[in-house]
């Protein structure tokens, strides 16, 4: 299978990067794509959850690894995303929201796609556009926006208006696929277990968009 880095970032906290990282992941995997998740936030969220899972189900199957990747060391990163680039299938890359640290430039440079989650509210809106501003200056990834834990309840007439002008400014640059809607489900991920129905009824139509826009399963 040909090689995709696929990196989920913004610079905006609290938009469910690791989460849909996680969740793409076993999606991918039970699509049958050979997929590896690269943890390369210094919070290691993703990595730790791998951890807390296998310590209470030792003996559970393996779905798709998990590894940290140390930016702090330019030369190592510079070595490790030269070999990710020959990783025969897919690698997703949970970054951290970080526009100071040069070093990332070398994931950037290195990204096929861009996933990144947003919400509507003013500051994810304004931080989002920061971040694909500084980020189309050193990559030339397509970009993908993911409206992430939407109330989809929410009728207000200004709150539409407000959603429709930001997918619609987004879609100029990038491709905007499904709302993924407020779920405890979706919250509630696993890196060990199979999706749950709820979870791929919320997922589905975001990611199977994703997977057919860009093609990453070929």
């Amino acid at each position: 299978m040909k090689n995709k880095i696929i990196i989920f970032s913004n610079i905006k906290g609290g938009v469910g990067k690791t989460t849909l990282c996680a969740l793409f992941a076993s999606y991918l995997a039970e699509k049958g794509c050979p997929v590896i998740a690269i943890d390369a936030d210094l919070q290691a969220s993703l990595y730790r959850h791998r951890q807390r899972e296998k310590d209470v189900a030792p003996e559970a199957q393996i779905p798709w690894n998990v590894e940290l990747l140390d930016t702090s060391d330019r030369g190592h990163l510079e070595r490790v995303m030269g070999k990710l680039k020959s990783v025969p299938g897919i690698v997703l890359i949970d970054c951290p929201g970080n526009l100071n640290d040069r070093n990332l430039e070398y994931i950037y440079k290195s990204a096929d796609v861009a996933i990144i989650p947003i919400s509507f509210d003013a500051d994810t809106v304004d931080a989002t556009g920061i971040f694909v501003k500084a980020l189309k200056t050193v990559s030339s990834a397509d970009l993908v926006f993911i409206p992430n834990r939407i109330n989809t309840s929410e009728r207000k007439s200004e709150e539409l208006r407000q959603r429709t002008q930001t997918t619609e400014f987004l879609g100029l640059v990038g491709t905007v696929v499904p709302t993924v809607k407020q779920s405890v489900s979706v919250k509630r991920y696993t890196t060990l277990y199979p999706l749950e129905k709820n979870q791929l009824a919320a997922i589905e139509p975001s990611f199977s968009k994703i997977i057919e826009e860009l093609h990453i399963n070929q």
